[in-house]
């Protein structure tokens, strides 16, 4: 368990450079009073502590010789539904310093300083309760460099605080009379108005409710035993998204390599259990921490890393070439060393653990639509029915697994196993080969490489399919086969349905849909991302929307952009909110957006493209807006808004086309 610990932190490591942003300001938020009602007028003090490292711009635009400054700090009431400001916010006075790079004196904060600001509920608050959120943009900066202007949350918390403003809650007038004090630089309501105003279209909370929010909120209503039954029934319907599939030709030869090892017997039960505890606490566990402390993408952001995924690739590789049994010509560091020797320990838990750690990082971006609400309630301090629910939902999710971790202890008993039962190992082998493409593929994604695009991936796979056909009929062997003497009609089989699987993937090479398939390969529009990614144009443009008749559809990826055009021609937005990496979205995109009626329906709508699986610009920003906004991490979420860019509905990842289809109409009403 001491080694698990440690592997765990060392894996969280490779993602922690890009998550600690986080961690660069601490906030914490009290109401003046406890309970507050609709009308009346109260305050919240936040408290705010930057690393000390870095530096803040102040709440006042400052604009340089050049007619460009700094990034303005704003406040955001992200909960405007409950109050809203009412009078002067306080800020207290900044520092300042030449910065040679604006050339002009700029004000600035750093370490601990508190903001006050006045609210009018209009409704009835409980911040025993009630949850109320307040964001502030920042940009931090060090004495080298600048992160992006980000968002940064805060929930008022129950401890109340003494308030400075003067509140008279018997008159009915918008305009209270404010104290301030010599240390404090009062910025004008107007002026506070107008950036909450500047913020609304893109970053200010409607909440808008997605569908499983909102079945998520009405089990909850119903009791704990109906909320655990909806977890649970959400875990068995999580079987059938794109990401688990892999997992199965990848558990059994992993159990099948166990399976072999003479001290191994009598303990697969053992293993089956250990690795089915695994996922359920990597699901729950992992989960909840890494969402305590970066947030309720913290997993997501986490399985997503190029790292998560290399390391990922290089396991199911280490693990095929442990099948092939060819350890010796293929461990060219001290790592796969450690790997293999760790993969051989049948006796011990590490490399069972190891595989369950694996199964919920590939897994994970298919079970958000559950997972991800429960992430985002923990992150908010929200714990009993989290929790609960994460158990439920994973123990179901992870059931299956058991009983195909249990297959290969039952094979090992067939009379004459011992010849076949390699051949097995050795498809598996290759099995695990084409499944490490897909996290090669994924980092490739997400770092833009570039290197492997949609027509080399499938390339890649047929090479792999025609190997199998080769190898099951005798062309050629591994040091631990038995020669073929003859092909059996089991064998000739297996061979013609790899064969066939060649033939298949062949027809994607020309532009045909490849069915379920499509979920594990590069998107179509490959080409485009890395070349915008690298700053390049294409010779051949972006398709129009006058090419939808031909399956083709024109996607911006500036929501701003889009809400002009549609406001202006007098049509509804239609959002995409996907990722690089997101399994579940290949898979809309190619069995869904590609039917005709589906095309006729987006061609009449603005579409807007946000990926949101990047931690950069403009990614880091449009996932922001997705979790603020909609109150959601799942990917895909797709969101209709109308011309004036409000929310109309939300859908996510669903193979029922006439309900996918009803939710594309809603649009053109």
């Amino acid at each position: 368990m001491k080694k698990l610990i440690i592997f765990l932190i060392a894996l969280i490591g490779l993602a922690g450079p890009v998550l600690s942003q986080n961690n660069i300001v601490k906030m914490n938020a009290f109401p003046s009073a406890n309970k507050v009602k609709a009308g009346e007028k109260f305050s919240v003090k936040v408290d705010i502590n930057i690393d000390k490292r870095y530096y803040t711009y102040s709440f006042e635009y400052q604009e340089g010789p050049d007619g460009i400054g700094p990034t303005q700090s704003e406040v955001i009431i992200v909960s405007d539904k409950m109050a809203a400001i009412s009078g002067k916010v306080k800020f207290p006075k900044t520092h300042a310093k030449h910065d040679e790079g604006f050339n002009m004196e700029i004000n600035y904060y750093k370490g601990k300083f508190s903001v006050e600001i006045p609210l009018k509920a209009k409704t009835d608050i409980d911040f025993t309760k009630d949850k109320f959120k307040i964001n502030f943009v920042f940009q931090f900066c060090d004495s080298v460099s600048c992160l992006p202007p980000d968002y940064y949350g805060v929930t008022v918390g129950t401890k109340t605080y003494e308030s400075t403003f003067a509140f008279n809650n018997t008159l009915e007038s918008e305009t209270d009379e404010v104290v301030t004090s010599e240390t404090e630089t009062p910025i004008d309501t107007a002026s506070t108005t107008a950036s909450v105003e500047k913020t609304e279209q893109v970053d200010n909370n409607v909440q808008f409710e997605t569908k499983s929010q909102s079945e998520i909120e009405t089990k909850k209503k119903e009791g704990v035993f109906s909320f655990i039954w909806f977890a649970m029934s959400a875990g068995a319907l999580a079987l059938l998204t794109p990401c688990v599939f892999p997992m199965v030709p990848i558990t059994v030869s992993f159990f099948t390599k166990r399976a072999e090892k003479e001290h191994a017997k009598g303990k697969a039960f053992r293993d089956s259990m250990i690795y089915t505890a695994g996922i359920i606490f990597t699901f729950t566990g992992l989960g909840f921490l890494l969402a305590m402390i970066f947030g309720a993408t913290g997993i997501r952001d986490f399985a997503s890393n190029g790292w998560v995924n290399m390391f990922i690739a290089l396991i199911f590789i280490v693990f095929a070439f442990n099948l092939f049994g060819s350890f010796e010509i293929v461990l060219p560091n001290s790592l796969l060393n450690l790997l293999n020797t760790k993969s051989n320990q049948s006796s011990g838990m590490i490399s069972v653990l190891l595989m369950s750690l694996t199964f919920s990082l590939t897994s994970f971006t298919c079970t958000v639509p559950f997972v991800g609400s429960a992430l985002i309630s923990a992150s908010g301090g929200e714990w009993f029915y989290p929790i609960i629910g994460m158990l439920a939902f994973s123990a179901v999710f992870a059931a299956p697994f058991f009983i195909l971790a249990l297959f290969p202890s039952f094979l090992k008993k067939v009379p004459k196993a011992g010849g076949w039962m390699n051949n097995v190992k050795v498809v598996m082998g290759f099995l695990e080969i084409a499944a490490a493409m897909k996290f090669i593929s994924n980092a490739d994604l997400v770092w833009a490489w570039g290197i492997l695009p949609k027509d080399l991936f499938i390339s890649i796979w047929i090479g792999i399919a025609v190997i199998l056909t080769m190898y099951i009929l005798g062309f050629f062997r591994f040091p631990h086969d038995t020669e073929v003497e003859s092909v059996s009609s089991m064998r000739a089989i297996i061979a013609v349905f790899f064969a066939g699987i060649a033939f298949y993937l062949l027809i994607g090479l020309f532009g045909k849909p490849l069915g379920e398939l499509d979920a594990f390969l590069p998107p179509s529009e490959y080409a485009e991302l890395m070349a915008a990614d690298n700053g390049l144009e294409l010779a051949t443009p972006m398709p129009t929307s006058s090419m939808a008749n031909t399956h083709e559809l024109n996607w911006f990826d500036n929501l701003d952009q889009a809400k002009e055009i549609a406001a202006k021609e007098g049509k509804s937005v239609f959002v995409d909110f996907t990722g690089f990496t997101c399994t579940n979205c290949r898979w809309m995109e190619q069995n869904f957006f590609k039917k005709p009626e589906i095309v006729s329906s987006l061609s009449k709508m603005v579409l807007v493209r946000l990926y949101t699986d990047r931690l950069k610009e403009p990614y880091l920003s449009n996932k922001k807006y997705q979790e603020e906004k909609f109150g959601s991490i799942e990917l895909p979420l797709y969101v209709i808004l109308d011309s004036k860019g409000n929310a109309i509905a939300t859908e996510t990842f669903t193979r029922d086309f006439t309900r996918f289809y009803n939710f594309v109409q809603q649009g053109l009403k």
